[in-house]
């Protein structure tokens, strides 16, 4: 399975979201992105294609 994890910094239980995906990574396809860092275009282009293609998206 393929997982994107959109990290925002939003959440005030971060820990523990981090905590339980982490334990998806040896299992499935865990794709992480800090979307509180600028990015170039083609690396904009990269997420997008990761998220759209996902079996699960998660925010943290």
């Amino acid at each position: 399975m393929n997982v994107v994890v959109l990290d925002t910094g939003m959440f005030p239980e971060q820990e523990t979201l981090t905590a339980a995906l982490d334990d998806l990574t040896p299992a499935h396809y865990v794709y992480r992105y800090d979307l509180r860092v600028s990015r170039s275009e083609e690396e904009w282009d990269q997420l997008m294609d990761e998220v759209l293609s996902a079996d699960r998206v998660f925010t943290v």
